[in-house]
């Protein structure tokens, strides 16, 4: 299985439940001539549908490297925006992890 497209499905699903949630989202674009990766950490970002915060989310398949929780606890943010990461468990679905 190709990992690039398993982690861009992943995304897309984390994305799109966040959508139906009212969320407004962007993903992160990585290509040959332009990469976009906010803090060069978080796969996508969402906004809440009254402007109330933002979420900025790294997705990730079945397991998190210890480097990378390790990052997005020390990354420090402005009031209003909140840090996550999402981990799909196969045949379990999402487990999410929240950090101030």
């Amino acid at each position: 299985m190709n990992a690039v497209g398993k982690g861009k499905r992943k995304e897309k699903l984390c994305a799109d439940e966040l959508r139906a949630k009212g969320y407004l989202t962007w993903k992160t674009i990585r290509h040959r001539f332009l990469n976009v990766d906010l803090f060069g950490l978080f796969d996508v970002v969402a906004l809440a549908s009254d402007g109330s915060h933002l979420l900025f989310i790294q997705v990730k398949t079945n397991r998190v490297e210890n480097e990378v929780r390790d990052k997005v606890r020390a990354l420090r943010m402005p009031s209003g925006c909140r840090k996550e990461i999402w981990i799909w468990k196969e045949r379990r679905g999402w487990v999410k992890e929240f950090y101030e």
